[in-house]
């Protein structure tokens, strides 16, 4: 018989002799998933993966082994077939004791591929660092300088010395040699789509979302009502963190993408949305969240007190500086801008500069090297300080503040441990000024412009923030997305990248017709699923080696706004991408065993019980073999038996306590192994891959 009569999912095919269903299948486009099967090699069914159904079979049937017969009913494709599938997997994922991705990653809030950029630093390969960042971050040399740093926290190196990879002053030696490059990297935009997208404020949420709408071929304008681009990244971060050139550098490389930015124009006064809904499809708000709160104490109305914040962009806009010379300054605050504040005001000539924070030191959130930095610079802390009244002289000025001290009880929602007043404590700190770092506002002052022209309100939240979908960052109003500080409250700059990215692709997706939905979910194996992870398993296989330290301007020169940090050398970047201890998987992109687990919706987690933890061999010269990974679908040792001839690999002890190894304890290299890479291209999991060398 030249041909078999089939019924594949109720459709009548051609089988041919000898064919097995997922031979069928995959002539026929139809995809049956598999771990073990390897065209090279006779079926083995170790997966049991390929399972299908044939009508008459007594239970599922394996798709790689079984061959088609004369009539053949088979379904390939049921929830019963689904779950048997997902129930491989989950067993197969609850003994994969290994990391996907690199905690630094999973930590950032946009999700940079921080070990693929590193990779690149260390290959001296800088225009693919940089591709890499601005896959996730258009703003890499402005990160560099000033972000928060979740990822370096997150750093298992911090397991091996005690301190995270520098993380961020690498992504600015990157940035920074791209971007005085003339030939500085440009992505390749797709075919112009026609639509036109308005973005209020250009801070980093609307820059972002400009190079990524701009990716996707459509034109983004962005209307700015200050005469500079940056929002809180100019106005609010002084130029000694980051200088304005950087911030005027990562512009230009998104308006060189053919975004376009208007200056001086405020939606609600200078112009109305109106004049956007003729013109632009959508819409996308990123108006940060700049207004500055008051102390919240009795008389805080007085003369000489500021908000952080207005203080901060005043000086900017101005381009004056207030002479403090002489004078005592209090900072009222423990964050970012409350180090921005205090820095700066010693470089206005202040003679003394008090930062009043009511917890410890432990709890700042300000960064830690920004507050290891202010007391380089002569500034003085009160812990467990609170404002209670402030006194004026008798022209209204402030003279002082009347303060209390505090204790800490138990933790408050944001897991610090709340601050409660010492009763009878009160004492007074003199001050010629006040400076309130304590919190931002977001100012909506197009509200009702946007919501008569609309013909729908613009709702905000009880916090005084733009309502949108959590989801898709889309607001009350169709067609009108938001992003940044606005929408979050005021938060970092990563997190108004990610939002910016968030915001972008939802609008596209508003633009091209389709459903706002976030991307599929996706199995990301986590050893922090099977074990918290300890110093003990890592510090016996890394050498330990110092992080290298950004170097700085002499605390004696800060008496200007040039800029601290100076940079990495190209030695000390190096040096430090070798501090890298590579977490993710090399095969991340190609992992058959990640990719139909995000299919299926696997959960780790779900059938967890015992795990082997085993050592990597590297004793090859070119192959590494990683058992942590290793799935025992025995490709490989079939591979190098059948195929090669070599037999350098086998299955060593029985069951649950199978691994692949070469025979007797020997190192690969002294077994027949042809280091031919063979077994390498066959496993589906990266339990086996090719060393690299730098």
């Amino acid at each position: 018989m030249s041909k078999l009569n089939i019924i594949l999912n109720k459709r009548i095919v051609n089988g041919r002799p000898s064919e097995t269903i997922l031979q069928l299948a995959r002539r026929l486009g139809v995809e049956i998933p598999t771990l073990c099967h390897d065209d090279r090699l006779e079926p083995f069914s170790s997966c049991y993966l390929c399972v299908v159904e044939v009508e008459g079979m007594r239970g599922l049937q394996p798709a790689c082994s079984t061959r088609l017969v004369e009539g053949m009913r088979i379904e390939t494709n049921n929830e019963r077939i689904i779950r048997s599938r997902k129930m491989s997997l989950e067993l197969m994922a609850s003994n994969h004791y290994a990391d996907c991705v690199a905690p630094c990653r999973e930590t950032c809030p946009a999700g940079v591929d921080v070990q693929g950029y590193i990779a690149m630093i260390a290959r001296d390969m800088h225009h693919e660092a940089v591709k890499i960042i601005k896959q996730t971050n258009p703003l890499p040399a402005i990160c560099g300088r000033v972000c928060v740093r979740p990822c370096e926290l997150a750093c298992r190196r911090n397991l091996v010395e005690g301190v995270g990879v520098g993380i961020d002053y690498l992504k600015r030696y990157t940035a920074d040699i791209d971007m005085d490059d003339l030939n500085r990297y440009q992505p390749e935009l797709k075919p112009s789509s026609g639509k036109k997208v308005a973005i209020i404020g250009a801070g980093p949420g609307g820059l972002t979302a400009a190079w990524y709408l701009a990716l996707e071929g459509h034109q983004a304008d962005i209307f700015e009502a200050s005469q500079h681009a940056g929002g809180m990244l100019r106005y609010g971060i002084p130029p000694y963190r980051l200088p304005n050139e950087v911030i005027e550098k990562e512009v230009e490389g998104i308006t060189s993408l053919g975004v376009q930015i208007h200056y001086g124009k405020s939606l609600g006064d200078t112009f109305s949305y109106k004049e956007i809904n003729n013109t632009y499809q959508a819409t996308i708000l990123a108006i940060g969240s700049q207004g500055g709160t008051r102390i919240g104490c009795e008389n805080d109305d007085a003369g000489n007190i500021f908000s952080g914040i207005d203080f901060l962009r005043n000086m900017e806009a101005s381009g004056q500086k207030p002479d403090f010379s002489g004078k005592t300054v209090a900072v009222i605050g423990g964050g970012n801008t409350a180090m921005d504040c205090c820095r700066t005001a010693m470089r206005c000539g202040a003679q003394k500069v008090i930062v009043l924070y009511r917890r410890t030191e432990k709890e700042m959130p300000a960064n830690p090297i920004e507050i290891h930095e202010s007391k380089l610079e002569g500034i003085e802390y009160m812990f467990l300080t609170a404002p209670a009244r402030v006194n004026t002289h008798e022209n209204g000025d402030v003279r002082s503040i009347t303060c209390v001290s505090m204790e800490l009880g138990e933790p408050d929602a944001s897991g610090r441990r709340r601050p409660v007043k010492v009763e009878g404590s009160d004492f007074e700190v003199e001050a010629d000024y006040v400076l309130a770092a304590i919190g931002q506002k977001t100012r909506v002052g197009f509200i009702d412009d946007i919501s008569q022209h609309a013909g729908t309100p613009l709702k905000l939240n009880k916090w005084g923030d733009i309502e949108a979908d959590k989801t898709h960052l889309q607001t009350t109003i169709p067609g009108v997305f938001a992003c940044g500080d606005g929408v979050t409250g005021p938060a970092t700059l990563i997190e108004a990248i990610a939002q910016g990215r968030r915001a972008a692709r939802a609008c596209h997706q508003y633009l091209s017709g389709q459903e706002l939905a976030e991307p599929e979910s996706e199995f990301l194996s986590r050893r922090d699923h099977f074990k918290e992870q300890q110093a003990e398993a890592y510090t016996g296989g890394y050498v330990h080696q110092a992080r290298e330290e950004m170097p700085t301007l002499d605390p004696a020169m800060r008496k200007n706004f040039s800029e601290v940090e100076l940079g990495y050398s190209a030695e000390m970047a190096l040096k430090e991408t070798m501090r890298c201890m590579e977490c993710g998987c090399s095969e991340l992109h190609h992992c058959d065993l990640k990719k139909y687990a995000s299919q299926y919706g696997v959960d780790q987690k779900r059938l967890q019980g015992s795990f082997h933890e085993r050592p990597l061999d590297l004793r090859h010269p070119l192959i590494e073999i990683d058992n942590n990974k290793c799935i025992l679908c025995n490709r490989c040792i079939r591979i190098c038996n059948e195929v090669v001839g070599a037999r350098a690999l086998g299955l060593i002890d029985r069951g649950f306590d199978a691994r692949v190894a070469p025979a007797m304890g020997k190192a690969l290299q002294q077994t027949n192994c042809e280091s031919c890479g063979l077994c390498i291209d066959s496993c589906p999991t990266g339990a086996l891959t090719e060393k690299w060398a730098f």
